[in-house]
């Protein structure tokens, strides 16, 4: 079964729950930029209990769209390895 990449910019998306992917073909991949300095409680006890279905990315500079490129990269390092499958 193939699995699905769920890439969350969470200074854009604020995500509660996650509950719904639990247990599923999932993998969750949270962006935190360098002004995400607190997470909602809800949020921090969903990812979790994703377990290894979920992962935290921070990244280290910040500015215009800097998650949104770091996320198409991210991407593209996952379709480039989902290729070499």
């Amino acid at each position: 079964m193939k699995t699905h990449y769920i890439l969350i910019d969470y200074e854009n998306v604020p995500v509660k729950s996650l509950a719904l992917l639990k247990d599923k073909p999932f993998r969750v991949g949270v962006f935190l930029g360098p002004k995400n300095t607190r997470l909602a409680t809800e949020f921090v006890l969903a990812m979790r209990d994703l377990g290894p279905q979920g992962d935290y990315i921070q990244l280290e500079a910040g500015g215009p769209n800097a998650l949104d490129f770091h996320i198409a990269f991210y991407l593209g390092r996952l379709l480039e390895a989902r290729a070499a499958d």
